[in-house]
């Protein structure tokens, strides 16, 4: 009697993250998050172009954006109870397709894809989530002509190259 049980916790193996700042890039997206292994999980996010703060008044974007990766999960010593938090790298498949008003008043079409490799921090606490991240990659596909992307930036439609960053915040389950 002197030595209770500790029966450990329920070990969370999923998240639902939202991009707080992409509503002020004019998209909306959701991440969802699955541990599919010890310290590694898949991650599916879906975004819709044009639910959010158009900062670039009268380009009236409408879309949708996709987003796969598979994450490396470094463990946090001080989380045992959580695999998804600590530092991880993930390989992540891109994807934008939208429609935008160009300054001339045509309306233009966007089809963009990208490979980047990702770096960033996942920290758990209960149930609350805040994951912060940025990476770089590979894009192919046409370009905004106004410098407004989403999903992702391409530096612009003369390199291949793209960046990403951001935070998200949410709920592990």
């Amino acid at each position: 009697m002197l030595f209770a049980q500790h029966e450990p916790r329920k070990m969370r193996k999923n998240e639902i993250k939202v991009a707080l700042l992409s509503l002020a890039s004019g998209t909306s997206k959701i991440t969802y998050e699955r541990l599919v292994l010890d310290h590694q999980s898949i991650e599916i996010t879906a975004g819709i172009i044009g639910w959010g703060f158009d900062i670039l008044k009268g380009s009236d974007p409408k879309g949708t954006t996709w987003r796969a990766a598979y994450k490396f999960i470094f463990p946090n010593r001080n989380n045992i109870d959580n695999q998804l938090c600590g530092f991880y790298v993930k390989p992540e498949l891109c994807y934008s397709s939208y429609y935008y008003t160009h300054p001339e008043l045509k309306r233009l079409k966007v089809d963009r894809v990208a490979l980047m490799g990702v770096l960033g921090y996942d920290w758990v606490k209960n149930w609350f989530v805040f994951d912060s991240y940025a990476g770089l990659g590979f894009a192919a596909g046409n370009c905004n002509c106004s410098n407004y992307h989403h999903g992702f930036i391409g530096w612009n439609d003369h390199t291949p190259f793209a960046f990403t960053a951001g935070f998200r915040i949410g709920i592990a389950f």
